[in-house]
């Protein structure tokens, strides 16, 4: 009696499968998968990709950049780092 119990969830699970629900579902995690291997963002609530800006290094990056730098040299300065 329990050597029919696999074919019956076999059955069960190709139902379940074919009743029409699963195709959206797959193509939503399609969709993601493309749209973050494309480097863009998924908007969830619009179900949408928001691609990312083409600039990598804008303005607060050199910004971040002189500003650490500028707090270097006045630290290593202050320190007496290059006294001889």
């Amino acid at each position: 009696m329990n050597k029919g119990i696999p074919y019956l969830l076999a059955v069960l699970v190709a139902l379940t499968l074919s009743a029409g629900w699963a195709a959206p579902v797959l193509a939503l995690f399609e969709h993601a998968a493309t749209c973050l291997g494309s480097g863009g963002s998924l908007d969830l609530v619009r179900l949408r990709c928001v691609p990312t800006p083409p600039v990598a290094l804008g303005w607060s990056f050199w910004a971040t950049l002189a500003v650490t730098s500028l707090l270097v040299m006045a630290v290593t300065n202050r320190r007496g780092l290059h006294r001889r």
